[in-house]
């Protein structure tokens, strides 16, 4: 793919949350009674989980609108499901699996299968889950629900784990009490609680570090409408911030997910941003140097690493503690992507420095199959002199299949 410099002006509605949207899923293929979910979309992440939960006995029908029916497996059978390369529907179907009579396989696919297992073996364990694995990778086999109510776990690495325990326990047949130390990625936690409590199960906690999960609950299919998306709009909402004015309809003011902090760094860089009750519109203003933690928002490293290139001075994006385990090395991704397209940037402890001058030269950029610094490379060549080349851009079906129709729409 060769994406040729462009300003970009327009307005598109934002696609699906797939975070949102995979968590809905998996409560109302546990839910009691049918769920509608409304603004949905087709990508891979998606297409993982709706394929997973089929596999668990759901019925699912529709695309945009989908109606899941639930139903469970009647032989003692050994149940096969693959996740992709989703590390969320792994991480948060593993615990939620064992709630089946049936012995359940997981297997996923491509950069899934380098990722880390064993801080989900070790949630698993002190659920008191029963798995086997061969040598610490997957397919990973889930036989047996938790015998634990009393858990203490370490959530630094991920919060999906502890999504899936919010997720299953309410399904016990006894309370749970779970202790989180050092939990990362908080909104996505009380995005989760939402969507718990919204399907009719209520979970207390205190300050998301304990949780109090009384046992025996239902969730109760419903009518529910997905989020639009942050972590794709992001993209348009920068590359309007570096070149134009763009207006993204269909995104949620008060949503829980992390990446809405998207808003709060176009300011601060010196953008127009108007929020209305269901839009965002950026327009391209002043070019400011920025200082940003993104360590419960790393989905937007990418982005702000190509705002950064065009802020004139030196930004610094904190928190890149949670770029290594991604879909690639995705801190030596950004790099790569940066210094390919003529940009400067360098390490610290904590976070990347980017020197940032306005523009880059443009270039050839290797995704390393990773849907993030596909669109990343897209949208730096709206500050390019020359066009920007982008090997690996199918990558982008992962969470965004229409984002070059979209994106070279508005060019």
């Amino acid at each position: 793919m060769i994406v040729s410099p462009a300003s970009v002006f327009g307005s598109i509605r934002a696609n699906a949350s797939k975070s949102h949207l995979q968590r809905a899923l998996v409560i109302a293929m546990l839910s009691d009674g049918k769920s509608l979910l409304l603004n949905c979309d087709e990508s891979a992440d998606v297409i993982a989980v709706k394929n997973a939960i089929i596999a668990l006995g759901a019925k699912v029908e529709g695309h945009e609108t989908l109606l899941i029916e639930p139903s469970f497996p009647i032989s003692d059978d050994t149940l096969k499901i693959n996740v992709g390369e989703s590390g969320l529907a792994l991480r948060m179907l593993a615990p939620v699996v064992s709630l089946f009579n049936n012995p359940v396989l997981i297997g996923g696919e491509g950069s899934l299968l380098n990722r880390p297992l064993q801080p989900l073996l070790d949630v698993l364990s002190e659920a008191g889950i029963s798995f086997e694995t061969d040598s610490g990778k997957l397919p990973l086999k889930i036989s047996g629900s938790a015998k634990n109510n009393h858990l203490k776990i370490d959530a630094s690495f991920s919060s999906q784990m502890l999504t899936g325990l919010l997720i299953s326990a309410p399904l016990l047949q006894y309370d749970t009490v779970i202790h989180v130390m050092d939990v990362v990625s908080k909104p996505y936690i009380e995005m989760t609680l939402d969507i718990i409590n919204d399907f009719g199960v209520c979970i207390e906690h205190e300050n998301f570090e304990r949780y109090f999960i009384s046992g025996n609950q239902h969730y109760i299919g419903r009518e529910y409408e997905i989020e639009g998306d942050w972590s794709g709009a992001s993209n348009f909402l920068v590359a309007a911030a570096i070149s134009g004015e763009i207006t993204v309809t269909g995104l949620k003011s008060e949503s829980k997910q992390a990446d809405r902090n998207i808003m709060n760094v176009l300011k601060a860089f010196g953008a127009e941003v108007h929020c209305g009750q269901d839009s965002v519109t950026v327009r391209k203003n002043k070019s400011l140097l920025f200082i940003v933690d993104a360590t419960d928002c790393p989905d937007l490293f990418p982005p702000l690493a190509v705002l950064a290139a065009a802020a004139r001075g030196t930004s610094v994006i904190n928190g890149i503690q949670r770029l290594v385990h991604k879909e690639s090395n995705r801190l030596e991704s950004i790099m790569e992507m940066i210094n390919a397209l003529g940009g400067k940037v360098q390490i610290s402890d904590a976070g990347l420095i980017i020197h940032g001058n306005g523009k880059l030269k443009g270039g050839t950029v290797n995704s390393h199959n990773d849907h993030r610094i596909v669109m990343a490379a897209a949208i730096a060549s709206c500050i390019s002199e020359n066009p920007v080349q982008i090997i690996g851009a199918e990558a982008v079906r992962k969470s965004y299949p229409d984002f070059f129709e979209r994106f070279l729409g508005l060019c």
